[in-house]
């Protein structure tokens, strides 16, 4: 392919990328992306860069969701810095990923079919194509984009490096591979997609007798030792708390189901109507069920199809190796908890399209020489990626926030637990906490051995101070999962809420020990020991998580106390306001900043403090003091007469009750 047609299909997969998924920028976190970014304090400081190559705990403070990423855990972090955090941020760098992959896509069809529609449209199909709305939009699933993009690249430079003759391009494309591996275990599949291509489409397909064991070895020796040595690193590092918690289905039947998925998996590229962010399928338990035995069936009479046309259509034959080898990771035997989450799929993608390029290309013949049929078939293809556009920006609006993603999910799988488990969260965050208690307890209903159903029920109770239930949802949450890091959080929010402040502090510090630097943890910890009077043990952790923005109302309440003791009011001043903003009904933070204020003169802006204290019912006595002084100070008699009397109802025994003599 010439330069110039090379920088158009770079420009045209950026292009195509903006118009389809433009509209993502603006979409929330979602699934995983609260623990693995929102909740990960590794991702805040490039000083954790070197920690993401040797510790797994990196990758999240949830022990059974680690995996050993730690290419992606870079990319997360620069997006970090881009964006302070933001969602934005995350989004600007994986559409540059999507638009990259769309355009190795394209370059890889170039090369097996010779033809520019085919690199275009390949590229363009790609690029657009709402089966790949998930891992663009969801964040987390970044790991699925970004690894299937290096893994097109390692196979797009083996490819040119045995075409063209150049022998340093298979070391990049080893390189690239374990760039890939270091994003995401998929990468492993590349050896046999090597094997099959030059099987298949390689240069040396029709003498393969005459070819050497050497250079068989050399070429693909190399890619397989590090496939493998990688697979072993990454099982190594990870553990058997993170394998056991993958799944409890057998082999066997996750195998038996992923026939269904793959069947969906292709319906979808042809027809990506019933597209389900959270799909919940029943497990296939023998191969002669209605759909998995109809399943079973497609898959054995396309691959028999790919064998028998392997010579005649090659490049048909070597896209259904793609797809089904691909995705061997993540649907296959191997147990997974999801059988047929729509991120995988990305990097199966190209074979579907591939698949349906040579069998176009198979069709028409010799009459693509004909520029009538020529131009109908850039017309045909034009029309088709249009659809394909308009399909995925109206799904990219289903990813906006919690309530359209959830809402939409709770239509599509209504007995998915988590889908409302996490509408409940929406509805939490909006304030509706009755119709976030009724959406955990569906989530109870449905999976009742989901623990986050339990923890966020707990979190709702607390809200509406319903103590007795958060005891005991709690401890349904410890039976299901002792070691959970927010089970245990959530145990020392009950305990600090109860009063119980060492019990409290107990169960903050089993939380650190399962993630270490978890900033929620470590702020209740902190709460917890400035309760129990341990100022000294407080004020450190409260250093550190201020910078972050990580404290909440308590927090800052605390650490402005604290201020104030040494002496520096107007800190202490402002910790409290921090804490008023978070938290208007926090009643010792409120009485605090209006005292300070008061005690510099700002008269007024303390009044509407005591004001607030005083409509609430939540004033001290000591603030009904000072309420009814500021009141007189600006002539407001009748209404301090009023207060002083609520005092005297209140704490008649005040000893500075006497002073109040208007």
């Amino acid at each position: 392919m010439r330069l110039r047609t090379t920088l158009t299909l770079l420009l045209a997969s950026a292009l195509l990328v903006a118009i389809a998924y433009g509209n993502t920028l603006h979409n929330g976190f979602h699934f995983d992306d609260g623990h693995s970014i929102e909740d990960n304090a590794y991702l805040r400081s490039f000083a954790h860069v070197p920690r993401y190559f040797v510790d797994v705990s990196t990758f999240s403070p949830l022990a059974e969701n680690r995996s050993y990423r730690p290419l992606l855990l870079v990319s997360f972090a620069l997006s970090y810095a881009l964006g302070g955090g933001a969602p934005w941020a995350f989004h600007v760098v994986t559409l540059l990923l999507h638009a990259l992959g769309a355009f190795v896509v394209g370059l890889l069809a170039w090369r097996f079919f010779r033809s520019s529609f085919a690199a275009f449209f390949a590229a363009a199909a790609f690029a657009v194509h709402p089966l790949v709305s998930e891992p663009v939009n969801y964040i987390s699933a970044r790991s699925s984009l970004m690894g299937a993009v290096l893994l097109f690249a390692t196979v797009l430079l083996y490819v040119r490096a045995r075409e063209d003759g150049r022998r340093r391009g298979l070391v990049l494309a080893n390189i690239v591979l374990v760039l890939a591996l270091g994003t995401k275990l998929l990468a492993i599949t590349v050896p046999a997609l090597l094997l099959a291509w030059e099987y298949l489409l390689g240069p040396d397909r029709d003498r393969l007798r005459d070819v050497s064991l050497r250079s068989w070895c050399a070429r693909l020796l190399p890619p397989t030792v590090i496939a493998f040595g990688f697979a072993v690193l990454h099982e190594t590092l990870v553990g058997a708390t993170a394998r056991g918690a993958r799944s409890s289905i057998t082999p066997w039947s996750h195998l038996l189901t992923q026939t269904r998925v793959w069947q969906r998996y292709q319906a979808l590229f042809l027809w990506p109507e019933d597209l389900c962010a959270d799909l919940v399928m029943r497990w296939s338990e023998v191969p002669w069920e209605g759909e998995t035995a109809r399943a079973i069936l497609w898959t054995i009479f396309l691959v028999v199809v790919a064998w028998v046309s392997r010579r005649r259509m090659p490049v048909f034959a070597f896209a259904v190796v793609w797809f089904y080898v691909t995705l061997s990771p993540t649907n296959s035997f191997v147990p997974l908890a999801e059988p047929a989450t729509e991120h995988r799929v990305y990097v199966a993608l190209p074979g579907l399209i591939w698949a349906a390029l040579a069998i176009l290309s198979r069709a028409l013949g010799a009459r693509t020489e004909d520029p009538v049929v020529r131009r109908a078939v850039w017309f045909g293809g034009a029309i088709v990626v249009g659809a394909l556009i308009l399909t995925a920006v109206q799904r990219n609006r289903v990813w906006r926030d919690e309530g359209t993603l959830w809402s939409d999910v709770i239509a599509c799988a209504p007995t998915n637990g988590r889908a409302h488990l996490n509408y409940g969260r929406f509805l939490f965050a909006t304030k509706d906490y009755e119709g976030a208690r009724r959406s955990y307890e569906a989530c109870a209903a449905h999976w009742p051995s989901y623990v986050f159903c339990y923890i966020n029920l707990v979190v709702v109770d607390l809200e509406q101070d319903e103590h007795v239930l958060a005891e005991r949802h709690i401890a349904v949450a410890e039976r299901i999962s002792p070691n959970n890091v927010y089970t245990n959080i959530w145990r020392g929010e009950v305990e600090l809420a109860a009063g119980r402040y060492d019990t409290a502090e107990g169960a903050f510090t089993r939380a650190l020990a399962i993630a270490p630097g978890f900033p929620e943890a470590e702020r209740g910890l902190a709460e917890a020991r400035f309760e129990l009077g341990r100022v000294a043990d407080a004020e450190p952790l409260l250093a550190r998580l201020a910078p972050m923005r990580e404290l909440d109302a308590t927090g800052w309440f605390a650490y402005g106390f604290i201020a104030e003791k040494k002496g520096d009011l107007a800190a202490a001043k402002q910790r409290y306001a921090y804490a008023v903003a978070l938290d208007p009904k926090d009643a010792r933070a409120r009485y605090n900043l209006a005292r300070l204020l008061h005690a510099e003169g700002a008269v007024d802006d303390a009044l509407a403090h005591y004001a607030r204290l005083y409509q609430d019912g939540a004033a001290s006595p000591d603030a009904l003091f000072n309420y009814a002084l500021a009141l007189a100070s600006r002539g407001r008699i009748a209404d301090a007469r009023a207060v002083r009397e609520r005092l005297r109802a209140t704490a008649p025994h005040h000893p500075r009750l006497p002073e109040l003599t208007f």
